[in-house]
């Protein structure tokens, strides 16, 4: 009797220690595939340099105290980003003495990983079954964007990691409703999601706060919208408006006069309404997102409409689910309509704004990976009922060989072409042929490429003079300024005009640099 008794215990047990080994086997490849040979390649410009340049500055201490909330690059206040993520940069290079490459880039690599534990959670949560979560997972940590990018000093993974901690929570309000619509709203659950939502505002400003839309639009749909003021009483927007609001106001106490215009009006307004930044036609998502989700976008086109069609099912009768979040077998209609919405609030955001880049939609990634694992699985049909949803297992499978397939693909290339490609992306060569020409503390200008200024810094050429138009450039000459580092192609236009002669160039083509040396002056010493 006793060994009857046990026989139920194993069957339950074993499948939870089976997806809890195939979830840590997962994360052992992404910490691979992420992590290894995380500092083989140098700082590539325009973002890694001027973010490491930047943490260790913070690092270093030479602006006391007030540098954790002021940031600097330069000795120049920095009015760009908030410092969520040069604070953990800085903490992890502070036991090195400087922000190595690795130190830059671990914030990343910690967040990938993270995200990867909480997309299994979610689909887990939404399918009822392990198998699609685990694939969702591997889904996600194989697209090419967010597998270069957890390799990369950018804010846009760990942004991608504290908007996926929001969602999750919102998702286990509402499947904890669903079995209990009469309980009480926890509010440990709720401050957890607001405080998720402050953090990722401190690492990439206001856009940390668009899963609250997610969270409207898709409670419009279901027809809830009453339930946003649950989700949101007065007390929680101290956790998620108020860290970016303290943030701002302390930084614009201690700042020069125009910071505030400058973090606000330029980096809010004008990267938003005017493009001052990386414009982009209205249709760029069109084609960017596709792209930068390959190869799994492939798989979009034949499970959008199997999650479309679930979305629009009619209500079963006694709720507005087709199943349970938790238990059952298939995506239920509330699902559905939360990564379709997930999704699509973010893609019609960012392509209103003028300025866009790819790395933007990132946080929509784990959707998308979600919605590809629906692709092995067979929905319940509104016109049979009685049909039970079968999953589509063998096909999952399929797609988990598939994704390993990938990954290996992806750690050669992180491991073997990414460092062979250095020489040509790195900014190294020409922050240290400038220091080697620099003399004393004399500084180097830099025309027209703002990007550079912080990889020049960072690598050992400083200071740095900021010369963003042609006057600019002809004052620094006039004062005494020496050295110039600029494109090619203006050197050529402005040489005889402005005395200077060329001391080496780097890169090839459109990307050909200019290290430039007013004439008749004599070089400490030969370039190397």
């Amino acid at each position: 009797m006793a060994s009857v008794q046990k026989s139920p215990v194993n069957r339950t047990t074993r499948p939870h220690r089976g997806q809890r080994g195939a979830l840590l086997l997962l994360l052992a490849a992404a910490c691979l595939l992420y992590g290894a040979r995380l500092g083989a390649t140098d700082l590539w410009a325009p973002d890694e340099p001027r973010y490491a340049a930047i943490a260790d500055e913070l690092r270093s201490w030479r602006h006391g105290a007030r540098g954790l909330v002021l940031l600097h690059l330069n000795d120049v206040a920095y009015t760009q980003k908030p410092p969520l993520y040069f604070w953990l940069a800085a903490a992890i290079g502070a036991p090195l003495g400087r922000v190595t490459e690795t130190a830059a880039r671990l914030p990343s690599v910690a967040a990938a990983l993270f995200c990867l534990v909480v997309t299994a959670w979610i689909g887990r949560r939404l399918f009822g079954r392990a198998l699609p979560a685990l694939v969702a997972a591997g889904l996600l940590a194989t697209s090419f964007r967010f597998a270069f990018s957890a390799r990369r000093a950018q804010l846009d993974v760990l942004l991608t990691a504290f908007e996926l901690a929001a969602i999750a929570l919102f998702v286990l309000l509402e499947t904890r409703r669903e079995r209990n619509p009469a309980a009480p709203v926890p509010r440990l659950a709720v401050a957890g999601l607001h405080a998720a939502l402050g953090a990722a505002a401190l690492v990439k400003g206001p856009v940390g706060w668009l899963p609250l839309a997610i969270f409207a639009a898709v409670l419009a749909w279901e027809g809830r919208l009453d339930r946003l003021r649950a989700l949101t009483p007065p007390w929680a927007w101290l956790l998620s408006v108020g860290p970016l609001t303290a943030w701002i106001a302390a930084a614009v106490a201690l700042a020069p006069a125009g910071f505030a215009e400058e973090a606000v009006v330029e980096n809010l307004v004008g990267r938003f309404f005017a493009g001052t930044s990386h414009a982009r036609p209205l249709y760029y998502y069109t084609y960017q997102l596709p792209l930068d989700f390959l190869p799994w976008s492939l798989l979009l086109p034949f499970a959008v409409p199997a999650v479309w069609r679930i979305a629009r099912e009619a209500p079963r009768s006694g709720g507005h689910r087709t199943g349970h979040g938790a238990g059952g077998t298939h995506l239920d209609r509330f699902a559905a309509r939360l990564l379709i919405v997930w999704i699509a609030v973010p893609f019609v955001f960012f392509s209103l704004s003028a300025g866009k880049r790819g790395l933007y939609l990132l946080p929509v990634f784990p959707a998308l990976a979600l919605v590809g694992a629906c692709l092995g699985r067979r929905e319940r049909r509104p016109d049979a009922p009685g049909r039970a949803a079968l999953p589509g297992g063998d096909t999952l499978r399929r797609l988990a060989i598939a994704v390993a397939t990938v990954a290996a693909i992806e750690a050669v290339a992180f491991l073997a072409v990414l460092p062979a490609l250095d020489d040509e992306k790195s900014p190294r060569p020409i922050a240290e042929a400038a220091a080697a020409l620099q003399r004393g503390d004399d500084p180097i200008g830099v025309y027209g490429m703002s990007p550079l200024e912080g990889a020049l810094a960072y690598y050992g050429a400083a200071p740095i003079a900021s010369l963003r138009d042609e006057p600019a450039l002809r004052a620094f000459l006039a004062d005494g300024g020496r050295l110039v580092v600029l494109r090619a192609r203006h050197f050529e236009r402005l040489a005889a005009s402005l005395d200077l002669i060329e001391r080496r160039s780097f890169r090839s083509g459109a990307r050909r640099l200019t290290l430039a040396e007013h004439r008749g002056v004599r070089p400490r010493r030969a370039a190397p």
